[in-house]
């Protein structure tokens, strides 16, 4: 639960405190003239601080705004303070540096993080896993705590109940979410959604590749298809013309002497490789490091026992000559076998030249009298039918490829769909319990004229024709929810069935719900009974926080008509945590905004 949202740096018109309950709120008029109305005085703005403290990224873009510099500018804080179980936290960040949070378990002993490395922190914190069947991977800290903290903007833009994204999420993901929230099987689900994701991706290259094949050359995917044996057959022809190519019988002599002149070539050049490969290892063998510090053995000889390094210096002397005397004699033999090589490596090179320059008239000869130009033909065509071939097919192929595999993931994914069906069978009683909860909210908050016998949620399995379909339907549905007021009250009723739900579990989830600007266009007595609710549910079970902003109007009720607005049935001014009014002094930051 939150404890307490307060700033190091007089911020704030003074510290707001949180109580388990519900917790209002309050603006107030102030009857002066000069009062500019009770919009604008830091209702929103609380929450949004409260959405600062926890990395949101849409709180961090308001605050951004020109009529907030001063936040920045004079290097203001805010810290919220929070409890779960006896362990307490704070948050605290900086407006003049929107990447680092500090955060710790005690305000003296606060550690700096990185946005990155805090949502981690905070991510185990609110959202530990504690089933495997029923957990998100990864970091969704900030996805998730949008369902639990909602500003007046954020209501503004709420459509449909599932949807409390604060981006343009896919149906795959809001329904992933959703099933976390609701204590439904996920693994399945999300192994389901990342496989038909990666089909939907490779379906969508296979239809960008098609579209350019068919740009670039005219022709459709089927039409090379069927073009390709016929290519591949103009190919083997070829290939077989010029592997059964004859030399017309006068050509037949030339033909027999360059098969001769290509030997002889061959096997000078393997004569010249070994010669020189051996020059090369005989130079090798020149160098040999034979010097000795001889003045240093003696030395160290001598620290051990005089003279004694000298009669050492005077034998290594000895030795040392020797080996001159045989590394001389050895490059002498050295010198006359590199010499041997040189004239035979010379020779080979020489008679590759000229058995080269013989060749070469040969193959003049034939290319006057045009055979060579023939054999020069068959394979310039040959090359020009594989290269079209090949870069036309290559295309097709990777097409082919692509289509493959997306068959073999629609087996899996068949599989895994009938496996998310499984896990909702097995979890029908939780459904129940969810379907029995919807309906109590709006039996006891539903003022309509008529019953709720049109309302219902429910998760029901679905067939249908495209594979990658979901295999569930969430459908949840009020009396003339095209109205505004009900349509704000089917999003009131599907969040407190799912946050009760949680809290009533016993879940390892946020035990606030925050509602600020929900109840805009929502009836008077439909409030009082929807408060009326959560007061009684709060009785039962004391565990939870609902933090909620109403201006004074919107809770007062005139005098004798308590029959059209209803009674609470617990004194609200009790539950005002702070009273906001429409002059600078009383405004969440002490001024007021243009």
């Amino acid at each position: 639960m939150l404890v307490r949202l307060y700033s190091e740096t007089n911020l704030l018109v003074r510290d707001v405190p949180f109580e388990p309950g519900i917790n209002i709120v309050l603006g107030r008029y102030s009857g002066k003239k000069e009062a500019t109305g009770v919009n604008g005085i830091g209702k929103s703005s609380l929450v949004r601080l409260i959405n600062y403290c926890f990395l949101s990224r849409s709180a961090e873009k308001i605050f951004e705004n020109n009529q907030y510099e001063f936040l920045s500018q004079d290097e203001h804080n805010i810290v919220l303070e929070f409890q779960i179980g006896s362990n307490r936290y704070f948050i605290k960040r900086y407006f003049a540096e929107k990447s680092k949070v500090h955060f710790g378990t005690r305000p003296d002993r606060i550690e700096m993080y990185d946005k990155q490395e805090a949502k981690e922190i905070l991510n185990n914190i609110f959202f530990p896993t504690t089933d495997s069947k029923v957990a998100l991977t990864g970091n969704r800290f900030g996805t998730l705590l949008n369902f639990f903290v909602k500003d007046d903007l954020e209501n503004q833009r709420r459509i449909e109940p599932l949807n409390f994204f604060d981006y343009n999420a896919s149906t795959k993901d809001i329904a992933l979410f959703n099933f976390f929230l609701l204590n439904l099987p996920t693994r399945n689900l999300e192994r389901f959604i990342e496989l038909t994701k990666e089909s939907d991706s490779k379906t969508g290259t296979v239809k960008e590749l098609t579209k350019t094949l068919e740009a670039r050359t005219g022709r459709t995917v089927q039409e090379f298809r069927s073009e390709k044996l016929e290519i591949e057959s103009r190919i083997a022809r070829l290939q077989g013309s010029l592997k059964d190519y004859k030399f017309l019988e006068q050509y037949k002599n030339i033909e027999n002497e360059l098969v001769d002149l290509t030997k002889k070539i061959n096997e000078r050049l393997e004569s010249y490789h070994l010669q020189n490969h051996e020059l090369k290892r005989l130079r090798e063998l020149y160098t040999q490091d034979f010097q000795v510090d001889t003045v240093q053995v003696q030395k160290i000889y001598n620290e051990v026992r005089e003279t004694f390094g000298d009669l050492v210096r005077k034998k290594l002397d000895e030795v040392i000559a020797f080996k001159q005397e045989i590394l001389e004699n050895r490059n002498q033999y050295l010198l006359k076998k590199e010499q041997q090589l040189t004239d035979g490596i010379q020779n080979e090179l020489t008679a590759i030249k000229n058995l080269e320059e013989h060749r070469s008239l040969l193959y003049q000869k034939l290319k006057e009298k045009g055979a060579l130009e023939s054999i020069e033909n068959i394979y310039e065509e040959l090359i020009n039918e594989r290269s079209g071939l090949e870069s036309s097919m290559s295309s097709v192929q990777e097409i082919d490829r692509l289509q493959e595999i997306i068959a073999d993931q629609e087996v899996i994914i068949s599989e895994v769909r009938r496996e998310v069906q499984q896990d909702l069978k097995e979890f029908e009683g939780i459904v129940a319990q969810h379907r029995a909860s919807f309906k109590d909210i709006l039996n006891n908050a539903l003022f309509l004229g008529e019953g709720s016998e049109k309302a219902y949620f429910d998760v029901d399995i679905v067939t249908s024709t495209r594979q990658n379909a979901l295999p569930f339907k969430i459908n949840i549905e009020i009396p003339k929810s095209k109205a505004l007021g009900n349509s704000r009250l089917k999003l009131i009723a599907y969040d407190l069935m799912v946050f009760l739900g949680n809290t009533n579990q016993g879940r390892k989830l946020p035990d606030f719900l925050i509602h600020d600007g929900v109840y805009h266009a929502i009836s008077h007595k439909t409030k009082v009974n929807t408060l009326n609710y959560i007061a009684k549910q709060f009785n039962k079970n004391p565990s939870f926080q609902y933090i909620v902003t109403f201006n004074e109007d919107e809770l007062e009720v005139p005098e004798n008509r308590e029959n059209a607005y209803g009674s609470l049935d617990f004194d609200w001014r009790k539950n005002v945590i702070i009273e906001f009014a429409d002059t600078p002094e009383r405004m969440l930051f002490k001024r007021e905004f243009s």
